[in-house]
């Protein structure tokens, strides 16, 4: 793999992954109409005034969402130039990446002119979930898929989004008390409760998940890792319900939960020459 490729995806990927945590910071500080209901202008300025907080941030998130489309291009653009260089896996996610990332603009658009309706915030995590992955693949490329590399990826996948459904639903403050709800197995409080206690529920089948692929891997240093990051999430979680959802854990909370996003992609997609679990 040209060492230029592996370099741009890597740091198409750190930039994505930035991008979605200004993009918690911006719903957590309810910036996300900082810009009013324009696009791609800002308050009906190519560079508007950043008299106010709100503003500030959800220019900076675009700001900083040009340049990620910037990096992902060029990253397919590469990709096309050197297609005889490339390992097929990584040109595949190049391009997928580039794709994604037309999908994620359109529906950034589409969030703010409907007036950041849930169910497109959702979308628009979900699809930069997706970008963040199919760069950290192009960057992990030459890697051959296994059937059981799709159950962590998949599980941590659907953690987030539910993650994003109960921040975005008002659901944080339905399921008090950790580690149940409400001090309940089976939750009474309504179907915001039920939502945000499907978010634990998966986040703790997928940490008790990664102990049993830790006991059974060959390399049990970098799934032990994850499984630590894992825990470090449930661990804020729980200190976030304590203190009343303060906006600082939030924040945290959402950067870690991408973090464990991104670890999984990594540990998950193996390169051909790496040890997988038996």
């Amino acid at each position: 793999m040209p060492k230029s490729f592996v370099t741009l995806a890597w740091t198409a990927a750190a930039c994505a992954y930035l991008l979605i945590v200004l993009g918690a910071v911006v719903r957590i500080t309810g910036s996300g109409m900082g810009c009013g209901d324009h696009w791609p202008l800002c308050n009906g300025h190519l560079f508007p005034s950043l008299h106010d907080i709100p503003t500030v941030i959800e220019w900076s998130h675009r700001l900083f969402a040009a340049l990620v489309s910037v990096l992902v291009l060029a990253l397919a653009a590469l990709a096309w130039r050197g297609a005889g260089s490339l390992e097929p896996g990584a040109r595949a996610a190049a391009y997928t990446a580039a794709v994604l990332l037309v999908i994620q603009v359109l529906l950034g658009a589409v969030t703010v002119k409907t007036g950041l309706t849930p169910v497109l915030v959702i979308l628009h995590l979900a699809t930069a979930m997706l970008l963040l992955g199919s760069l950290i693949a192009a960057a992990h490329a030459p890697w051959i898929p296994t059937p059981s590399s799709w159950i962590p990826i998949g599980l941590t996948f659907i953690t987030v989004l539910f993650g994003a459904l109960t921040a975005n639903l008002g659901a944080i403050a339905s399921c008090g008390g950790f580690p149940l709800c409400n001090g309940q197995l089976i939750p009474t409080a309504g179907p915001l409760a039920w939502v945000h206690w499907t978010h634990r529920l998966l986040a703790y089948t997928l940490a008790g998940y990664l102990v049993w692929w830790v006991m059974r891997s060959v390399d049990r240093r970098a799934w032990g890792g994850l499984l630590a990051i894992v825990v470090l999430q449930i661990a804020i979680a729980a200190t976030m319900i304590q203190l009343g959802f303060p906006g600082a854990l939030q924040a945290a909370h959402a950067a870690v939960g991408a973090g464990v996003w991104g670890m999984v992609v990594i540990a998950a997609v193996r390169p051909a020459t790496a040890s997988s679990v038996p």
